[in-house]
């Protein structure tokens, strides 16, 4: 029997994770709870001397239901996201995995150079939130958006 498409999705956030994890450092429990108990983890840019700190999605009930959402009608599998705070807002990056697998292979080359697909939303204005692609760097066990 085939696997469903959210199964597939996982298995691939698992890849992008160890991707993650080898070439930013991100810890490895990060990984290991996402595949065992699909904890959701979160890294926060605080500021140069401690620019990111990992937290668990479910601390802030806000956070996890716009994940839930966006996951719901977008049809995309959340594995990391990014919060960061802007002159415009704090925007929340959602790192995902699309349901097209024909991608998926193209977008685990880039994000070994750097660069990730992500679905950002201006938590200051909900409505202001857009899929694009997001340079990224490791930082203090977590993940950091540069750009």
């Amino acid at each position: 029997m085939a696997e469903d498409i959210r199964t597939l999705q996982k298995k691939e956030a698992i890849e992008r994770l160890k991707i993650l994890h080898e070439k930013y450092e991100l810890l490895e429990n990060v990984i290991t709870e996402f595949e065992k108990e699909d904890t959701l983890y979160y890294s926060e840019y605080k500021n140069k001397v401690f620019s990111a700190v990992l937290y668990w999605v479910s601390n802030r009930e806000d956070l996890t239901e716009l994940v839930k959402n966006v996951e719901e009608e977008k049809g995309i599998l959340v594995y990391h996201a990014i919060l960061t705070p802007t002159i415009y807002g704090t925007y929340f990056s959602l790192l995902y995995v699309s349901q097209n697998q024909e991608e998926w292979e193209e977008e685990k080359m880039y994000l070994k150079e750097s660069i990730t697909s992500a679905y950002s939303i201006n938590l200051s204005d909900i409505e202001m939130a857009e899929f694009g692609d997001i340079q990224i760097a490791g930082a203090m066990g977590g993940i950091r958006q540069i750009s």
